[in-house]
């Protein structure tokens, strides 16, 4: 009993770390649109994706699968409050029948991505 315990310990400790490996390693995290959004003029439609922060480049990659559905250029800006976010959430402002991704919050992040008020066209491309 003790060893299948120990076991389990060490694979959930293992998931742990490589779980955060994959996240730091830029692989992406995934998010879910509740609705059909625009983000730098494209739409992209309400489902599930990953998400994927370029640091260098301060631009944010929506994939569906291999497919780039939206980039957009992009700045994390950390909270006020220094505690990581409990749930991911998002800022969707709505401006002529069209909704916008102004804000992201990621689940475990310290910092919110914001999106570059410059990119918010009020026609998708």
């Amino acid at each position: 009993m003790k060893k299948f315990a120990s076991l389990t310990i060490l694979l959930i400790g293992v998931f742990l770390v490589s779980n955060q490996l994959v996240f730091a390693g830029g692989k992406g995290r995934k998010v879910e649109f509740p609705r059909d959004v625009i983000i730098d003029g494209k739409e992209v439609k309400k489902g599930k994706y990953k998400l994927q922060f370029d640091e260098q480049t301060s631009e944010i990659v929506i994939l569906k699968g291999n497919n780039v559905i939206a980039k957009s250029k992009a700045r994390k800006q950390p909270r006020n409050k220094n505690y990581e976010a409990i749930i991911s959430e998002m800022l969707i402002v709505k401006q002529a029948e069209k909704s916008f991704v102004k804000r992201i919050t990621l689940a475990g992040e310290r910092e919110d991505i914001l999106l570059d008020v410059k990119t918010v066209n009020a026609s998708p491309q």
